[in-house]
């Protein structure tokens, strides 16, 4: 009976395991880590089995068995699910449309994101560094920046609008 059970543990973590693709060349890490040591280099379109996550990084496993971490925002995850496990996967899905309906933050935890609380002491301190479209013109023609024609961006509740007729400054010395 035992192992009955374990097998079929088994292959339905199969059934439901995460796959992904390769966005942009990346590197294969030991550890989840910026400075940690590069076991290779993944090209782009490589296909992945995602094994488990870890704030930014995905540990994965590539087709020719090696496993290390990537930064998730280099993968494009898609289901593993294969139509063994269709039954299953319809208890999550949702809609006539069939399409798992699902809002997310990569990089943050379900805990990170419960555990936040807003900081009016920070937003009001961004607030200060805002200045005015001359008072930036002045200071970078003071430092030697040119003129370049470019779009002012104007903070509004209408979206759809922008404005163009504005002489911003380059972001290149003479």
């Amino acid at each position: 009976m035992k192992a009955l059970i374990y097998s079929l543990l088994l292959v339905s973590s199969f059934a439901l395991a995460e796959s992904g693709t390769v966005i942009r060349k990346t590197d294969l890490r030991d550890k989840p880590f910026l400075d940690a040591s590069i076991l290779a280099s993944v090209p782009d379109a490589s296909q992945v089995e995602i094994k488990s996550r870890k704030g930014a990084w995905m540990e994965v496993r590539l087709s020719d068995g090696k496993t290390g971490w990537i930064k998730l925002l280099n993968v494009r995850t898609s289901s593993g699910t294969t139509s063994s496990s269709n039954a299953l996967s319809n208890v999550i899905k949702t809609g006539s449309s069939g399409k798992t309906v699902t809002t997310g933050v990569k990089g943050l935890s379900a805990e990170q994101i419960h555990n936040a609380n807003p900081n009016p002491a920070e937003v009001e301190k961004m607030q200060s560094y805002a200045t005015s479209t001359q008072a930036a013109t002045q200071a970078a023609l003071a430092n030697g920046l040119s003129r370049k024609n470019t779009p002012t961006f104007t903070p509004s509740t209408n979206s759809g609008s922008s404005n163009t007729k504005s002489n911003a400054t380059e972001g290149r010395r003479n």
